[in-house]
Parts: structure tokens; sequence; C-alpha cells
């Protein structure tokens, strides 16, 4: 049996892990199908949940569902006006900050591996005042390839200077999780409003809040897991 690593490092999603965007851009999807007297189905959006953007198309599959072309750039337009005007509003999600003070405070490294473009990233963290907390942001825009391919978290390992059995990724998404694994880290999953709906089975570790654990248990909770098996 070999060497039991200890925990240096900390990988966070973003969009709806430390922030969550993905009730704010559905409900406003939602609203743009309802003008169209259509319905938005989630087993549709979770689609393109935690990966990349192009992974499900709400103005096509709206106009495929209206049965006729639709302005798709108006549509886009609209629900992004909807979207931004609510996610400016909306802090971190719960225990997000108090987390990353005390693992900033007890010397774990810390990244950012997002799906999502660099630019979104930056600004959302900025706003929120988390940049100082991470020593590496890895996004989208930077890999060939986004979860469920482990790319960013080889990434963002990679960069913080760790190995994949030292390190905690922590997603909210089937597919980030999916990258997790593949990438052979321990995934604790922490779901919102919208990704509480879908299947987080392959976890190693499920909770609705990062409030709901102490620092000393997240350490500890790959050891843990390991000696249960």
């Amino acid at each position: 049996m070999g060497e039991v690593m200890g925990i240096k490092a900390f990988i966070f999603d973003f969009d709806g892990l430390i922030l969550d965007t993905e009730t704010p851009n559905f409900e406003a999807w939602q609203s743009i199908f309802a003008k169209f007297g259509l319905e938005l189905p989630m087993s549709e959006w979770q689609k393109g949940l935690g990966t990349c953007p192009g992974a499900f198309d709400p103005p096509t599959y709206l106009e495929e569902l209206v049965g006729h072309p639709i302005n798709k750039k108006n549509v886009d337009h609209d629900q992004k006006v909807i979207t931004l005007s609510k996610i400016l509003q909306l802090p971190a999600l719960p225990g997000v900050e108090e987390l990353l003070i005390l693992a900033k405070t007890n010397g774990i490294k810390m990244a950012v591996a997002s799906s999502s473009t660099t630019d979104w990233v930056w600004c959302n963290l900025s706003r929120l005042g988390l940049l100082k907390y991470f020593d590496t942001i890895c996004c989208g825009d930077e890999v060939a390839a986004v979860k469920p391919d482990p790319a960013l978290f080889q990434l963002a390992i990679a960069e913080l200077g760790v190995q994949p059995n030292e390190s905690i990724v922590f997603e909210d998404s089937p597919n980030g999780i999916l990258a997790a694994n593949n990438a052979g880290v321990f995934c604790v999953a922490i779901p919102n409003n919208i990704t509480g709906q879908l299947s987080l089975e392959h976890a190693n570790l499920i909770l609705n809040s990062l409030e709901d654990i102490t620092l000393e248990e997240l350490l500890a909770a790959p050891e843990n897991a390991r000696l249960q098996r």
C-alpha cells in the first residue's frame, strides 16, 4: 500500500459552485420560452451544464419547437439582459468565502477550474472580491476540451504544483464530477437549485452547502473514504 498523501490543494468550479449563475440563466430562458407559449424542459437544459456553451443552444432549440425561423440574436440578447441583471446582484454561495479564508490561512493552494471563458470568471470573481484567494484560474478557453474531459483539472493541478491525490475538487454538475473522476481527484459535490435535480452519484462526497463541513473534516475526507472501501 502506497504512502497516503496529505491534501495540499483545493480546486473550485465557478458557475453554480462559487456563484449561482445557473438558476438566473435557466429562469431567464424559461421566461423567453414562455413568451412563445412554450416550456424549456430541465432534461434539455442539463445537456449544457458544466461543459462548453455550445453543448446546448437554447435559441436553436426554441426555433425547432416554434417550427419557423426566429430572430435568434434578439432572443439571445433579451435573455442576457435578464440574466445579467440578476447575476450582478448575487453574492457568493453560502460558505464559499469562509472556506477560502480558512484554506488560505492554513496554506492550502487554490485554483478555479471552469469551462466558462476567462473574462467571465475573472470579472465575476473580481466583483465578489474573491480573486485574492486563488493561486491560479484555469478556464475553458485555455484547453482543447472542457468538462467532462479532465484537461481543466489537469491544468490546475499542474499549475498548483501538486498531485491528483493531494487535491480536492469542488463541483456542482455531473459533467464536472465526471471530469474530476477522469482526472483521478477526490470530488466534493455541492448541488444548487438546478443541479440538485440531477444525478451526482459519482461524487465522492455530497454536501448541501459548504457551510455543512469544517476544514478539518474536508481535509480528512479522502483518507476516510479510502479506509471505508
